[in-house]
């Protein structure tokens, strides 16, 4: 009778699965959905291409691909000098919608990922329209989450991460209570403060996971293949800390 009642429940936290365990969930679901999660991370290739334009062509001329390919040259009377304008404003816009597009595929694969968990059907026109809905009270969640976090690591360091463990769950308890910005956040607090360590558990496995791109060539497609394979499991911690706060 004392090695029953010594046993944990099976809603304890002693149960919470490691960090590394919720790899195989979310991987599946993820696959699950590939049609939905594959295009949302091919999103990054805009901010590549993006780096792609302001790389120097060769280390020998110094000059930029537009000039490498013989593009750059003057317009003439053109109101635009020359190409190297072109390229400047091209670069400029293309920043810009790969800035946008990034924010929108990132609120997206959130969504995706807390909806998952729930085996809900998944479709890009219903992620639009949470998106539609919450997407400014996304934006000011993660401004003031970043500004609570510089502040704390300017101040002593330590506040900051505390900080990053608070808030880390906020935008799950934003789209799942469609609430607002100073409510999720203190769900978010609340929920993480007694398991802070199941958090920090995924955080240490995303930066992990984020330092397989210093592998010189495929480093970085690895990390992103590995990221978006990870990436319901934040999700999925979320709902286990859930449960347990209704108890």
């Amino acid at each position: 009778m004392a090695k029953s009642r010594n046993r944990p429940r099976q809603s304890s936290p002693l149960n919470l699965p490691g960090a590394f365990q919720l790899f195989t969930p979310s991987k599946e679901i993820v696959l699950k959905n590939i049609w939905i999660f594959g295009p949302l991370y091919a999103i990054p290739i805009l901010f590549w291409i993006h780096s792609w334009i302001w790389t120097p062509a060769s280390s020998s001329t110094g000059g930029w691909w537009s000039g490498f390919y013989g593009l750059n040259g003057s317009w003439g009377s053109s109101p635009i000098a020359s190409w190297d304008y072109a390229r400047i404003g091209f670069s400029v816009l293309w920043f810009l919608i790969a800035v946008v597009a990034g924010t929108i595929a990132q609120f997206m694969v959130t969504i995706a990922a807390l909806d998952s968990t729930e085996n809900r059907a998944l479709d890009f026109r219903d992620l639009w329209q949470t998106v539609k809905k919450i997407g400014w009270r996304l934006v000011g969640l993660y401004l003031l989450v970043a500004l609570y976090v510089v502040i704390g690591l300017i101040l002593l360091i330590i506040p900051g991460l505390i900080m990053i463990r608070r808030y880390y769950l906020a935008p799950y308890a934003m789209i799942d209570r469609n609430c607002g910005i100073k409510e999720a956040m203190e769900r978010s607090a609340a929920m993480s403060k007694p398991y802070s360590g199941s958090i920090w558990g995924i955080i240490g496995v995303m930066i992990l996971i984020s330092l397989v791109g210093i592998v010189p060539l495929i480093g970085w497609l690895a990390s992103l293949i590995l990221g978006m394979l990870y990436v319901v499991a934040p999700a999925l911690r979320y709902q286990q800390l859930k449960r347990l706060a209704a108890q």
